[in-house]
């Protein structure tokens, strides 16, 4: 029961992170004959088919940034030594190249330092703004992933929501299954659902009956705390693909990152936008 892409990633060690959503993305990769999302997780007598033939070979191409873009990537990065960075993600931009855009952050960053071994190891929403944790070899993605693996980094985030939230502090412990576009919550495990785990605590309760959270992952499902809190009743505002009012921005910020085994900790102020 191990993910599709860290399996990959065990495999072939040679391919970045960005490098095996590419391949699975484009069905290089396969699933019994069937393409799959990264996060599947792989079941007993499945078979994994990497279609060599069709493998990208040779250094990748890096994109080729404006001089602007490239002072705003340069003032996005808040952490770095020499093998790991922390970037600050604008809300709007996903992670990586898909359908409707040539090329996300990892992509843009992958250009800006003019490493295309850089790759990040985590992932949040397009929607979604604020701390990733990147590497800059492949070492490094290999002991941030392990780490990772091991709930060995606490990534915190701050959320505002509609309505007055009741309980100071509360834990939502639910399964969540992909449905078609969306993520389904159920109370039981379901075939296919994965357990999700979230630590609340209120931070402030406003006049206007909303309420500013912060939110800890204890597991790191795909729209987890989406989801999750839209089932109380509490979705966060500007999220209208599970209940929120429209905004401008969606208000779920990836605000404080902690990795006690490389003595990191780094937070950032919330935005203006929450205001």
């Amino acid at each position: 029961d191990v993910r599709l892409d860290r399996f990959i990633r065990r495999k072939y060690q040679e391919i970045p992170l960005t490098g095996i959503f590419r391949l699975l993305r484009k069905g290089v990769i396969r699933v019994n004959g069937k393409k799959k999302k990264p996060a599947y997780r792989l079941q007993e007598n499945d078979v994994v088919r990497v279609d060599i033939a069709t493998r990208p070979s040779g250094p990748k191409k890096l994109i080729i940034l404006p001089a602007e873009q490239k002072k705003t990537l340069a003032a996005a990065l808040v952490f770095e030594d020499a093998d790991i960075a922390l970037y600050n993600k604008p809300p709007g931009l996903a992670m990586h190249a898909g359908s409707g855009h040539k090329y996300g952050f990892t992509e843009m960053i992958q250009a800006a330092t003019r490493n295309p071994s850089f790759t990040f190891v985590n992932r949040i929403d397009k929607a979604t703004a604020g701390l990733v944790i990147g590497a800059k070899n492949k070492q490094a993605a290999r002991n941030l992933s392990e780490l990772l693996r091991r709930h060995e980094v606490e990534k915190i985030y701050f959320t505002m929501v509609h309505g007055l939230v009741k309980e100071d502090t509360f834990t939502v412990s639910s399964f969540l299954k992909k449905e078609d576009t969306r993520v389904e919550e159920h109370a039981s495990e379901a075939q296919g659902a994965k357990k999700a785990e979230s630590l609340f605590t209120v931070i402030k309760r406003f006049a206007n009956n909303t309420t500013l959270l912060e939110a800890r992952l204890v597991t790191g499902r795909t729209h987890q705390l989406r989801v999750q809190l839209a089932n109380l009743s509490h979705p966060i505002i500007g999220d209208t693909k599970y209940g929120g009012k429209k905004a401008k921005t969606m208000l779920l910020f990836s605000g404080r990152v902690v990795i006690d085994a490389y003595g990191i900790d780094v937070r950032l102020p919330l935005p203006e936008y929450f205001s």
